[in-house]
């Protein structure tokens, strides 16, 4: 027998509610809505909580069973897992470095002034591991230290069944000698409280160590827009290079993989205006409609013009030449302004892209009308099933692009060197390994077989590659650079930092039947800018970083009954407390 862990890679946010927290999703399309909302009574955002499950396999590696604490044959089992911190001590984000105009790049030491061993150690923030083995036990990583400085990130529990739940730090960003942040991604002399690292664990069974495939856990920024996907997703990254390892074909669903595609573009009207005009309800694609659904799942030659006039629309993952108009609407990996390379803009992956082309070929299975009853728990599925849904569902709400450097990880989760196996982080053997890759770190170095990518992954490895502190990226990274070609568009990242929302008051409006229609349209149609608190300053950076849990959450709610003119659900901001000053 033998036991593996799942998710693969979990995901962990901070929160600053001391005590409140909720499980990440679990559940492959079903976001969890905490019973109490996302924020406490006082305001505070919730952390996310990644819920880890250990799964026993047989000889031929198909899955049994789960194994829980109780289980009356299980000796023990034992929970280890490992955060560390690594921002302060790598090197400068410029750009990801494993596409084309990443050639020439040299990114410099962070707090490269800093420069013996001795002195380097101190920008780790590292408390060592830590393990729980009994029922509600708990652990902190409270005891690693930023030049000198405490600081927490967080704690590992075990729940009642003995599933293991990880919950990172309390979004704390700090600078102990007084510096203020002046960019998006490298401030020397900060810190923050995000993470990453491995998680094991030790069976025994009959007085017997059970072999136990581990995981790994991402603590990252908070979720501003629970519930809304990104167009690309870390999933999506991640499967296609799990994909390389065992490239079998793939007959293409429109259910499985093109419906969640075409809906993540509606589903984004709630954090972009600019895809609320072109994808939103009834917009010109308004890919939630079901009478436009029903003739997109449908393969006759009748509607192959239709789903080749969307296909066309999309930009090409190979990017050999200038998209600006093409979908999606997103910047990329090598954003500038102006544009001067074809990564200024996202592209689905490779993957996806084929499966869009035999979509619009004809080329798919038809099963948008099958009935089915949805599953929202993960104990309703197949016991062989439930292992990866957890690993589906713990990335899907992740982002996949663009990798600048983004939200929860970046650009390295696209290289297979990464990997041990599909959707699973290699771990590296702590003996051995070096952390000095000289005074600049270049394309060539990081892509090496000598590089940071090969050999396994150490805590913190994975969280070092992003912006410091977390905050001054979640403040910049907006949308329409350009606002004389559109205001609105191409965008960052809303399905995590949302730009343009509609407020809980115009939601109100929209549900108030004594109000003429006219005046219920009005307000449905008026987006606010979400960081309107924020305009773009090096002082509002400084701002965000004390008063980042202030602005609203963008949550789910009921759309009217008294009326077809509008959808059945909405998405508003809610507990917006920080009022324009």
């Amino acid at each position: 027998m033998k036991c593996r862990i799942h998710p693969a890679i979990g995901i962990a946010r901070v929160g600053n509610s001391p005590e409140e927290y909720f499980i990440g999703p679990e559940v492959p399309g079903i976001m969890p809505t905490p019973q109490s909302g996302y924020k406490d009574t006082q305001g505070r955002i919730k952390r996310q909580a990644a819920k880890f499950r250990i799964y026993g396999l047989d000889s031929e590696g198909k899955v049994v069973r789960e194994l829980k604490m109780s289980d009356p044959d299980l000796d023990s089992i034992s929970w280890s897992v490992h955060l560390a911190n690594k921002k302060a001590a790598w090197y400068d984000f410029d750009l990801a470095l494993d596409i084309p105009a990443a050639e020439g790049i040299r990114s410099n030491r962070r707090n490269a002034n800093l420069q013996t061993v001795e002195e380097r150690k101190k920008l780790i923030i590292d408390p060592g591991s830590r393990t729980v083995s009994r029922p509600n036990e708990r652990a902190h990583f409270d005891t690693g230290t930023f030049l000198d400085q405490q600081v927490n990130l967080g704690e590992i529990r075990a729940d009642e069944d003995g599933h293991l739940l990880v919950l990172g730090g309390f979004g704390h960003s700090s600078a102990p000698g007084g510096n203020e942040v002046y960019t998006f991604a490298n401030n020397d002399g900060w810190h923050d409280d995000t993470s990453d690292g491995p998680v094991c664990a030790q069976v025994v069974i009959a007085g017997v160590p059970i072999e136990v495939e581990p995981a790994w856990v991402i603590v990252a920024p908070p979720d501003y827009a629970p519930g809304i996907a990104g167009i690309v997703s870390m999933y999506d990254v991640a499967y296609e290079v799990g994909h390389s390892f065992n490239p079998e074909p793939i007959q293409v669903s429109f259910r499985k993989h093109i419906l969640p595609i075409l809906q993540r573009f509606s589903s984004t009207q709630w954090v972009n205006e600019g895809f609320y005009q072109e994808f939103g309800y009834r917009a010109p694609w308004d890919f939630l409609n079901p009478d436009l659904l029903a003739h997109l799942a449908d393969p006759s030659p009748a509607n192959r013009p239709l789903r080749e006039e969307i296909f066309e629309k999309f930009r090409h993952p190979s990017y050999e030449k200038m998209e600006r108009d093409a979908w999606p609407p997103m910047y990329g990996d090598g954003m500038d302004i102006p544009a001067n390379n074809p990564r200024n803009w996202l592209a689905m992956t490779h993957l996806q892209y084929t499966w869009l082309k035999r979509w619009a070929q004809g080329d798919f299975i038809a099963d948008n009308a099958e009935v089915s009853t949805p599953v929202e728990t993960l104990e309703e599925l197949p016991i062989d099933k439930r292992p990866h849904a957890l690993d589906e569902a713990a990335l899907e709400w992740t982002l996949g692009g663009a990798f600048h450097p983004g939200c929860e990880a970046t650009w390295p989760l696209r290289i297979a060197s990464l990997y041990s196996a599909p959707l699973r982080i290699k771990h590296a053997d702590d003996c051995g390994r070096t952390e000095d890759y000289g005074p600049v770190l270049t394309p060539e170095i990081a892509l090496s077989p000598q590089g940071p990518l090969s050999g396994g992954s150490l805590p913190g490895d994975l969280t070092r590659w992003m912006a410091v502190p977390w905050q001054t990226d979640t403040a910049s990274c907006r949308s329409g650079y350009e606002p004389k070609i559109n205001k609105y568009l191409p965008t960052f990242w809303p399905a995590r930092v949302p730009n343009h929302v509609l407020s809980e008051a115009n939601y109100q409006k929209v549900m108030d039947a004594q109000l003429t229609m006219p005046e219920r349209q009005d307000a449905f149609d008026t987006r606010n800018d979400w960081l309107e608190a924020f305009p773009s300053s090096t002082e509002n950076l400084n701002r965000f970083i004390e008063e980042w849990y202030k602005v609203g959450m963008i949550v789910r709610q009921e759309g009217p009954a008294d009326t077809k003119r509008f959808p059945p659900s909405i998405h508003v901001e809610m507990w917006n407390e920080l009022k324009k000053s």
